[in-house]
């Protein structure tokens, strides 16, 4: 991680979008946080930082390119069939707090502390939209390895909503929101652990108590008939898994290389999602820097035939400087501008990307505001983003990744496409299937089923354009784009590949009937 962090500090200059306050302060402005960042420390990307009283952001560099159809990102409704030379960079503006209560107990070298009083003897504070973040000087824990781990950062946000208690069998109980991940296991002869949520953690698991935290001296022969021995940390039978009501602040921990920490004596996991979005969180995703100029992007573009280029694997917002500089030298050359973004924008970064940005997707991952603040960000400002993105004139198209038992009811399904046909019943909304990945392996993948129900609530809600995107093949036409006028086939797709397109080129009009097809054509 130190190497990472080296090498970004290379790969920087000062940002435009941010500004300069009292006592070497800075706002910075590229996304919705609005983090209040003082000196010496970052914002919750962890790219964007103040030195000095000046915001270095990230430039120069990528840590993924690759060509890309169009229909990928995916844009429906923009120059189909061509190629879009996709970059990224590294960092993320979103996390998922998983949180316990003020008074869970964590260990430390000298002992139980509260994880609040963690949190209340760090440095200042860098204000978060839902919250807070704060830097801990020389704080350590014990993590699940056994080892005494740095703290990197504490969080705190409010939360309302129900908890889980889980009760280990000869230990007190703990709470913690429903989705944070536990060490557990149900076959204690296996080496494996799995990461668990707690909603999910039964009397069937045996949860991890790392070594140093119960010494063999202390463990009495009713202890020792259920604790089994691992190697270098104890399993303990789960007792009994409650749920009750919460109203108030949660925090969390982020500790370095184990990524866990102990709560309540048990072994639980730091909160990451993945690959190039959380390197900087997570160094073992093996993401690094590549060092190149937006010369150097843009004439890879060209070679390849490219039609646009565009800012995505992160979340581009944070890095919009640099994406700006590759749009500028792209646009000189005849290459459109593309943002593939989570919406957690600002009016000012809006604006800022408005004269080099032409396309603009926004992941709407759901509707429900206590999800969204689990994740770090307001529900209300990725709505915002979308009506100000439509009114500005960027083409939009929207998407939701259609996850089971996290946002696939049909009321919320229903909701999401009410606002969006309020906005404009013409924004293409794409209905997309979850896989099991990376550290979210604790529900299956999204059925076909449930995504042509997705797609006849969006158009039963008076959308025109809506599609069930990467399954191809088992959607019918819901890969294809027909004429809201006559209902006649204008692009048909098979996932990626355009078989036919009959739109009129420049105007976008349906050849049977002329009704104006909205997009870029």
């Amino acid at each position: 991680m130190t190497a990472l962090v080296d090498a970004l500090r290379d790969l920087a200059r000062e940002g435009e979008l941010y500004e300069r306050l009292r006592e070497d302060r800075v706002r910075c402005y590229a996304c919705g946080h609005r983090c209040l960042i003082p000196p010496g420390q970052r914002g919750v990307c962890k790219v964007r930082w103040n030195e000095d009283g000046r915001l270095l952001v990230p430039t120069g560099y990528v840590a993924g390119l690759q060509l890309d159809p169009v229909e990928k990102k995916p844009f429906f409704h923009a120059y189909p069939g061509a190629r879009a030379l996709s970059f990224g960079m590294l960092g993320c503006d979103l996390h998922c707090s998983f949180c316990f209560p003020g008074d869970t107990p964590v260990l430390t070298p000298t002992g139980a502390v509260s994880i609040k009083s963690i949190f209340d003897a760090a440095g200042e504070s860098v204000s978060v939209a839902d919250g807070e973040v704060r830097v801990p000087k020389g704080t350590r824990v014990i993590a699940a390895s056994g080892e005494m781990r740095p703290v990197l950062e504490a969080f705190r946000h409010a939360y309302r909503g129900s908890v889980s208690v889980i009760k280990p069998m000869y230990l007190p109980a703990v709470r913690c929101t429903p989705d944070h991940r536990w060490l557990a296991t149900t076959d204690p002869s296996r080496e494996t652990l799995e990461e668990v949520a707690a909603r999910d953690l039964t009397p069937a698991h045996f949860l991890v108590v790392p070594k140093p935290v119960w010494p063999a001296e202390q463990i009495t022969l009713d202890v020792a008939a259920v604790l089994k021995d691992a190697g270098s940390y104890f399993l303990i039978p789960v007792a009994a898994v409650s749920s009750e009501a919460f109203d108030g602040d949660v925090y969390n921990l982020e500790v370095e290389k184990d990524h866990s920490y102990v709560a309540g004596f048990c072994a639980v996991k730091n909160c990451q999602n993945a690959l190039t979005s959380q390197a900087l969180r997570d160094p073992m995703m093996g993401v690094s820097p590549q060092a190149i100029t937006a010369r150097d992007i843009v004439d890879l573009a060209q070679r390849r035939r490219a039609r646009l280029l565009t800012s995505t694997y992160n979340e581009p917002l944070i890095t919009s400087e640099w994406a700006v500089e590759v749009f500028r030298e792209g646009r000189a050359r005849g290459l459109v501008g593309s943002f593939v973004s989570n919406g957690n924008a600002t009016p000012e970064v809006l604006d800022y990307l408005r004269p080099w940005v032409d396309l603009y997707k926004v992941d709407l991952k759901g509707f429900d505001d206590k999800r969204y603040r689990e994740l770090g960000c307001l529900l209300r400002t990725v709505l915002d983003t979308i009506q100000r993105v439509h009114r500005m004139g960027f083409w939009l198209e929207v998407v939701t990744l259609v996850i089971p038992g996290f946002n696939d009811a049909d009321a919320e399904l229903r909701d999401i496409a009410q606002f969006l046909a309020g906005v404009s019943p013409d924004i293409p909304w794409h209905v997309t299937a979850f896989r099991p990945e990376y550290r979210m392996t604790d529900r299956g993948a999204t059925p076909v089923k449930t995504l042509l129900r997705a797609a006849e609530l969006g158009l039963g809600e008076g959308l025109r354009y809506v599609y069930a995107g990467n399954l191809p093949g088992r959607v019918g036409a819901l890969e294809n784009t027909h004429c809201p006028g006559c209902d006649a086939l204008l692009i048909e797709r098979v996932g990626y590949t355009i078989r036919r397109d009959l739109v009129t080129p420049g105007g976008g009009a349906c050849p049977s009937c002329g009704t104006t097809i909205p997009g870029r054509w």
